[in-house]
């Protein structure tokens, strides 16, 4: 169950293999609106990206067949194990980032990239999913704030100004991301919303919460990332042509003696969800669940 749709197991008839079906409410005039979705899904064909199979149009429900994919969402995938390395985190990364540049090269924005929308399959692949919020991007459009509302923690500072949502904004919710998984932290402090992007739209990122023995390269990859200014980004193709996340670039051994326990990560996982709840009782906000 999303927040504004189930999501149903399903079964080809000719082949039995099992789907999934994402069932979406809408009234008449949201039909546009929730049309994106599956006006976005249509056009994509990428290995870590969920793929949709078809579509259904009622007059009060959409629904997009998927294929099924079965596991943990990204986060908890690594809550599960005893402890995780440096390097398995950047494996991670390259394929978020690899999903990211396939989508910009299409002129789609994701918009929602949080550890919820990427699940854990086997072998170790990941699925980008829950396209709600991506849009189609040129750059003489401006993509507000409202569209954008129903999550905080990796919404970039840009979303406060008239700017609005550009494909570096993806850049920084990888970053949040990534930062995550190297500190089970957030990169900086606060309990309100909007407060949290104001301080980080000071560049008030505090890489001292990441854990002890990170990479270079790692840190300079937080580093960018989280530029406050989104022109100081690098776009997900310069990400992918980091000598960090390039084999040749890490010393593979090294960099896997280096492991994170996983009990930090898990608590900060029981503690998110609680600050969520207490968030959407104080504000009255739509904070991802």
């Amino acid at each position: 169950r999303g927040r504004f749709s189930i999501v149903r197991q399903c079964r080809e008839k000719v082949s039995g293999k099992t789907l999934a079906a994402k069932i979406i409410p809408y009234w008449q005039e949201d039909k546009q609106t929730v049309l994106l979705e599956y006006q976005v899904l249509r056009k994509l064909h990428h290995t870590n990206i969920a793929q949709l199979k078809g579509a259904y149009v009622s007059p009060r429900h959409l629904v997009l067949i998927q294929e099924m994919c079965v596991g943990p969402e990204l986060l908890h995938s690594l809550a599960l194990r005893t402890s995780y390395s440096e390097v398995e985190v950047r494996d991670y990364l390259w394929q978020i980032l690899s999903a990211i540049e396939y989508l910009h090269a299409h002129g789609i924005l994701h918009l929602d990239l949080r550890s919820e929308n990427m699940i854990i399959t086997e072998p170790n692949l990941l699925k980008l999913l829950d396209f709600g919020n991506a849009q189609f991007y040129t750059q003489d459009k401006v993509i507000t704030m409202d569209k954008c509302m129903d999550y905080v923690e990796t919404m970039a500072p840009e979303l406060l100004t008239e700017q609005g949502a550009l494909p570096q904004t993806d850049i920084w919710s990888i970053g949040i991301t990534a930062f995550i998984m190297l500190s089970a932290n957030y990169p900086v402090s606060s309990d309100i919303p909007c407060e949290f992007l104001r301080t980080a739209r000071k560049g008030k990122v505090k890489l001292t919460r990441c854990y002890a023995g990170l990479s270079g390269g790692a840190v300079s990859f937080l580093q960018s990332t989280l530029c406050a200014n989104p022109w100081g980004r690098p776009s997900a193709s310069e990400c992918l042509q980091s000598p960090w996340l390039q084999e040749t670039g890490l010393d593979n051994r090294q960099q896997a003696l280096v492991t994170f326990p996983t009990t930090k990560l898990r608590n900060f996982l029981t503690e998110r969800e609680k600050k969520r709840g207490l968030l959407c009782s104080k504000y009255g906000l739509m904070i991802a669940q």
